[in-house]
């Protein structure tokens, strides 16, 4: 159950990066497909997990600067315990 809230999380932030690409930078979309393809990767090693959630959490950050100006801290917040959530269901279980 949580390789599949995992691949989904990957995949809707791999899309938005698409279909965000012209108003993001190249170095951001090709950061924010990295973070998702290390999410999809974790299967593979446990490390790709943390990797990729710090990646698009930094990624939300930045994509809130370059789209809008400023970051919503509602928007962080959400991100960080999604992030959290994620990360110790697939640690603990």
């Amino acid at each position: 159950m949580i390789y599949l809230l995992i691949v989904m999380y990957a995949l809707l932030m791999g899309a938005a990066a698409i279909i965000k690409r012209r108003n993001l930078q190249l170095s951001l979309t090709a950061a924010n497909l990295l973070g998702s393809l290390a999410l999809l990767c974790t299967p593979f090693h446990p490390l790709f997990l943390p990797f990729g959630l710090i990646v698009l959490l930094c990624c939300a950050l930045r994509n809130g600067y370059v789209l809008q100006g400023h970051t919503h801290p509602l928007h962080v917040l959400v991100r960080c315990i999604l992030s959290l959530y994620l990360y110790f269901s697939y640690t603990l279980f």
